[in-house]
């Protein structure tokens, strides 16, 4: 089956913080996008030679990066895709930080979502900087009277941004100017969290070693949660391409030891 490739034009970016910029896409390609894929991903799409991917013959042999859905209007036909920053050379972060109004960007998707299940009794999200657009949706959509923590890693304070979510969630800013460099602050925060009433649903997003950490430790408290959602986004020192063959290699792992 062919990739469903959408040629979308920039019409507006934001730098949100120091290491976090919104840029806004529009086209008629999204005639059909879902109006509900707020949190799930499209693949951005990347010709290894830094030339526009805008079908799908091209899209077979581009290099593909997963984001977010930050935000999607269906009545004006803007998508919202906030970019990490990270100062590399990689394709997706040098086209991002480059990208102005009128640049072009092919994407496929959308992806599943990435919401916690507004039933559970209460929320626990804890995520990094490449988690931030997902956690932002999820506490903008979670009822009015939900309670529960967010713990953020960030590279800096201005990168600590204001969020949109219930007074009863409150948010933790955790500081690692080094993101290349493994803190394992985040999960301690999943380790010594103060437990509210009743079954939670937990959210961990982030670099692979935390999803990693997490998964143990989750496994563990499966009869006590609600539901869960972990999953890696970024691995150190390894392209998209290498955080996926190290995936595939935990997951069989994970398998082994059930088996």
């Amino acid at each position: 089956m062919p990739i469903r490739v959408r040629s979308l034009e920039v019409i507006d970016t934001s730098i949100l913080s120091p290491h976090l910029k919104r840029i806004t896409l529009h086209g008629k390609d999204l005639a059909d996008f879902p109006t509900d894929a707020e949190s799930g991903y499209v693949k951005a799409l990347f010709h290894p030679q830094g030339l526009p991917v805008v079908d799908a013959d091209t899209a077979k042999s581009a290099v593909k990066r997963s984001y977010t859905v930050r935000a999607f209007r269906a009545e004006t036909r803007e998508l919202d895709i906030d970019f990490v920053l990270h100062g590399d050379l990689g394709p997706a972060s040098a086209w991002a930080r480059a990208a102005c109004v009128g640049d072009v960007l092919a994407i496929a998707g959308p992806g599943p979502t990435k919401l916690a299940d507004a039933d559970a009794d209460w929320f626990a999200f804890f995520g990094d900087l490449s988690a931030l657009p997902a956690i932002a949706v999820n506490l903008q959509r979670l009822p009015e009277d939900a309670l529960g923590y967010a713990f953020l890693e960030v590279p800096s304070k201005d990168d600590c941004v204001d969020l949109e979510k219930p007074p009863g969630v409150r948010v933790e800013w955790i500081i690692n100017a080094q993101p290349d460099i493994y803190s394992d602050e985040l999960f301690q925060c999943l380790e010594k969290l103060q437990w509210l009433d009743g079954a939670p649903y937990i959210w961990v997003a982030g670099e692979f070693e935390l999803m990693r950490s997490a998964r143990k430790t989750l496994k563990s408290l499966k009869s006590a949660v609600h539901g869960k959602y972990v999953s890696s986004y970024w691995k150190i020192g390894a392209t998209q391409e290498g955080l996926q063959k190290a995936k595939a290699l935990e997951e069989v792992k994970s398998a082994l030891r059930m088996s």
